[in-house]
C-alpha cells in the first residue's frame, strides 16, 4: 500500500473496491493490520460523492457470508457478496448501515426459473438491498452471453445486468492499471 493514498488522488478516484485475486477475506485474521492500514487510508481521503464531502466510499467484494467471517462489514460503503446459490443468500446479514449487494454469475446450467427464484428471493429480503447478475467470464477473458436476452430484460427492473468491460482502475504491487490482466504473473 505504499502509493495508495498518492494513487487515489492522482486518479482522482472518489470509490474503492477491494476485490480480484482471490477473495480478499480469505484468511481475514491474518489480514487485520493490513485492513486496518487500509481503512485509515481511505478514510483521512475526503472526496465529493452522493452530494456531499466525505471519507472515500469502501466497497468489498466477497465470496465469505456475513456468518463466515468476523470483518467489520460496517466500516464499508457498500458489501458486494459473489454468491454461488440461492441458499448462500440466507447467510448475508447487514451489520452496519452498509448497501448489501448480491451478485451472481450466470454459467450455462442456469435456467429462467434460476434467475427468478433468486429475484424473488433478494425482493422479499429484509437483508439485501440490490441484486446484479453477470456473465461468465472464461480464462481467456472472453465473455459468455447464457440468458443474456431475459437478463437485458430485467435490468433496472428487478435486478442489475453488468455487461463485462474493464471501466476501473486496478490498483496492485503498488501499481495502476486499467487492465487487471496486466497484474498477471508469467507462468514458466
Amino acid at each position: 500500500m505504499d502509493n495508495l493514498e498518492e494513487a487515489l488522488k492522482e486518479n482522482g478516484c472518489n470509490i474503492v473496491s477491494i476485490s480480484g485475486g482471490g477473495d480478499p477475506l480469505h484468511e481475514y485474521e491474518k489480514h487485520i493490520d493490513w485492513y486496518r492500514k487500509f481503512f485509515g487510508i481511505a478514510h483521512k481521503r475526503n472526496v465529493f460523492f452522493n452530494g456531499s464531502m466525505r471519507p472515500i466510499p469502501v466497497e468489498m467484494h466477497t465470496s465469505y457470508m456475513t456468518d463466515e467471517t468476523a470483518f467489520p462489514f460496517y466500516d464499508c460503503y457498500r458489501v458486494v457478496y459473489h454468491a454461488n446459490s440461492i441458499d448462500q443468500l440466507s447467510h448475508i446479514r447487514r451489520t452496519g448501515n452498509e448497501i448489501v449487494r448480491a451478485v451472481f454469475v450466470v454459467t450455462a446450467d442456469y435456467t429462467i426459473a434460476d434467475i427468478m427464484d433468486i429475484a424473488l428471493f433478494v425482493k422479499n429480503s429484509t437483508e439485501i438491498d440490490e441484486l446484479s447478475f453477470r456473465q461468465l467470464v472464461d480464462d481467456k477473458y472472453t465473455e459468455q452471453h447464457y440468458l443474456e436476452d431475459y437478463l437485458r430484460m430485467g435490468h433496472k427492473k428487478l435486478w442489475w445486468y453488468i455487461e463485462q468491460n474493464d471501466y476501473n482502475l486496478y490498483y496492485a504491487e503498488n501499481e495502476v492499471s486499467g487492465r487487471y490482466r496486466d497484474f498477471e504473473k508469467e507462468v514458466l
